[in-house]
């Protein structure tokens, strides 16, 4: 009996009834169908009492239901003749127009309204949703995602959690995207560093997850590797042992080029020493940089002129032998030296090596890439990019980096401009990388004349496009050769985060030198050969491929990924563009790639490839030193080509199986060759 009692007292609490009504859907109506049965228990209870007979019934039973009758509807009570009965249907019928007809529908009112400001404020669950997308923080990258999503698998939701006022999400995902694509977004607002408010998402069912980070939040890189172990222990145990993909966004280079170099610890993606989930991260603007330049550039709407938009060939000499004798030279200009600028020149260091760089001729005979960099804050960030990467002017032989504090509109730099875009043999690039938008198309539109009139090329950035970048890119007279480029609707290409070549680059290593078990030479070609009808052999050598690109440390990732890169570098070098495959009658078989490769082409190659290795460990912050360390970085092969040659010949080895198995990795992936001159 105490216990009812002290129930009731607790229920009825101004406390409990506060709680209740500004609480949830099964509180409140618990609360009103409590409050109906207790007041149809004392009227019964008054009825037996005083033997009051309702409506002439003496019959327990009947006396209850006349009481339930006229409670739920009023016009019974008209039977009643005694006025002691009258007064109490009276009391019963006027509270059960309040509990019923007051109180109720007030209820289901307030109900559908709390409801409704659940949904509108995003802090609705739905734990039914499996077999999606997660989004984890909204920033500028987030539009383009939720579109690379739908195109991949329209039938999927993408649950989008951020800590952003709801409304604002929606209207920039509204005013961005067609109908059918905002259906199939459901944002939700929550703290994103909590774990019960992930919880949310339906991690452990998810496909893929992104964690994006809120924008304009403070240390968001270090929030967002939080994140990651958080998704980690929502994912639970892979009961199929395939890993989910967690991609992870970094905005800062430094903090960038730093987790390339590391490994996680094991308990950031590791339930009970197994790893459930797999760790990509990327950086925005490293993406916009190689989507200009590099294999990927095959895969944008908008296309860009290459860096040696005159391909650098190596061609046949009247005596028959092949070299590379073209003077030509690329110059890239970056004007801005902040994340896009540093980001355009760790791509064009990692790319931009040629067959006519010559390290047997002296020095000054040399024919080199050269990189100049305009800012005119640029004495304090010098030093600053220099700590960050110290190697670059000691190590990448063949590229020539040049400092300059200076504002590219000064009487000084409009000169050098002038003298380098008429030189015949400078290909030179300009591009423009300021933040403000209109300041940029001011630069970019007004340089000298003389660098439209010989049909430099030019990119101007802008993060959003416009009509008035539309008119550039559209321009066909004086800036004709003159682009837009890093709009961030177009920063994340699935393709480029997915490493489907790059865990056939590393097989390749594994197979040929890494694992003695795996020893056979032509594994990529024999994977091409059982390509197309995917068989037996390709299936478990596909699924061997990704168990040893999983297993495989996150520097020796990086390596792997930026290979890729210059593949269209080597290809044009050849006389050869790279497209998806279209199965073209004219494009460029596999077998027909290296059966034009005379030895000195491919010594020519393998210099390029040599470089470009030696520049990419640079700038992933190794130093050329007498033994081999890979906890400090130090490496004795960063050295000229030459030098290999005369001391560990035998490397050499690795570096042409680069080249040849070039044309089977783009196959397997989806790519094939064709010649520059049917174009």
């Amino acid at each position: 009996m105490n216990r009812f009692i002290n129930y009731y007292k607790k229920i009825f609490s101004q406390e409990y009834m506060d709680r209740t009504i500004s609480g949830g859907i099964k509180s409140q109506l618990t609360l009103l169908l409590v409050t109906i049965a207790t007041v149809l228990t004392i009227f019964f209870i008054i009825a037996m009492l005083f033997s009051i007979q309702l409506h002439g019934h003496e019959e327990w039973g009947e006396r209850l239901w006349v009481v339930y009758n006229n409670f739920v509807d009023p016009g019974n009570q008209i039977e009643e003749t005694a006025w002691p009965n009258r007064i109490l249907v009276g009391l019963i019928s006027i509270s059960g127009s309040v509990l019923l007809g007051g109180v109720l529908i007030s209820t289901i009112s307030n109900i559908i309204e709390r409801r409704v400001g659940v949904v509108y404020t995003g802090r609705m669950t739905y734990r039914n949703i499996k077999n999606h997308y997660v989004l984890i923080g909204f920033n500028e990258l987030s539009i383009n995602m939720i579109r690379e999503l739908y195109d991949e698998c329209p039938s999927a939701r993408i649950l989008l959690m951020s800590g952003i006022e709801v409304a604002t999400v929606r209207h920039r995902i509204q005013s961005a995207l067609p109908i059918e694509i905002e259906r199939q977004v459901l944002v939700y607002f929550g703290n994103i560093e909590s774990i019960e408010e992930l919880q949310r998402l339906n991690i452990e069912s998810a496909i893929e997850v992104y964690v994006l980070g809120d924008e304009e939040r403070y240390g968001r890189d270090a929030k967002n590797i939080a994140i990651v172990h958080l998704v980690s222990a929502l994912r639970g145990k892979c009961s199929d042992g395939k890993m989910m993909p967690v991609y992870v966004q970094f905005d800062s280079i430094p903090s960038y080029s730093n987790i390339q170099k590391m490994n996680l610890p094991p308990e950031v993606f590791c339930i009970e020493g197994k790893p459930n989930i797999f760790f990509r991260p990327f950086n925005l603007h490293e993406n916009l940089a190689r989507q200009l330049w590099s294999l990927y550039a095959a895969d944008c709407e908008r296309r860009y002129d290459p860096l040696d938009y005159r391909p650098i060939s190596i061609t046949q000499q009247p005596d028959g032998s092949w070299s590379a004798t073209s003077q030509d030279y690329v110059h890239l200009v970056i004007v801005g030296f902040n994340r896009v600028g540093r980001s355009l020149l760790l791509e064009a260091l990692r790319i931009c090596h040629y067959a006519n760089y010559d390290d047997r001729l002296p020095a000054d005979e040399r024919i080199r890439t050269r990189i100049t960099l305009v800012d005119r804050e640029m004495e304090a960030q010098e030093d600053y990019f220099k700590a960050q990467f110290p190697y670059i002017e000691n190590q990448i032989d063949d590229i020539e980096v040049e400092y300059c504090h200076d504002d590219i509109c000064s009487t000084a730099m409009r000169t050098r401009l002038q003298q380098w875009a008429q030189n015949k043999h400078c290909m030179l690039t300009v591009a423009i990388c300021v933040h403000d938008p209109d300041l940029s198309l001011s630069l970019g539109l007004n340089l000298p004349h003389e660098v439209y009139q010989y049909q430099c090329r030019v990119l101007i950035r802008q993060e959003f496009n416009n009509d008035l970048s539309s008119m550039v890119d559209d321009e066909k007279g004086r800036y004709r050769y003159v682009k837009v480029f890093g709009m961030v609707d177009r920063g994340i290409k699935k393709n480029i985060l997915q490493d489907k070549l790059a865990l056939y680059v590393n097989y390749l290593y594994d197979c040929c030198y890494a694992d003695e078990s795996l020893k056979q030479k032509e594994v990529l070609k024999k994977m091409y050969e059982s390509y197309g009808n995917h068989s037996a052999d390709f299936i478990l050598m596909n699924h061997q491929a990704q168990y040893l690109w999983n297993k495989l440390s996150e520097p020796l990732r990086w390596a792997n990924r930026y290979q890729l890169d210059a593949y269209s570098v080597f290809c044009r070098t050849l006389g050869y563009g790279i497209r998806r495959s279209n199965c073209s009658p004219t494009h460029i078989s596999e077998s027909m790639f290296n059966e034009e490769l005379p030895a000195q082409v491919l010594y020519l190659l393998v210099r390029m490839e040599k470089y470009r290795w030696n520049a990419e460990r640079t700038v992933a912050g190794w130093k050329r030193a007498k033994v081999k360390d890979k906890v400090f970085l130090l490496h004795p092969l960063i050295m000229p080509f030459s030098e290999l040659l005369q001391r560990h010949p035998e490397e050499v080895e690795k570096d042409a199986d680069v080249i040849y198995n070039l044309p089977y990795i783009l196959a397997l992936g989806g790519y094939e060759l064709y010649r520059l001159a049917d174009q």
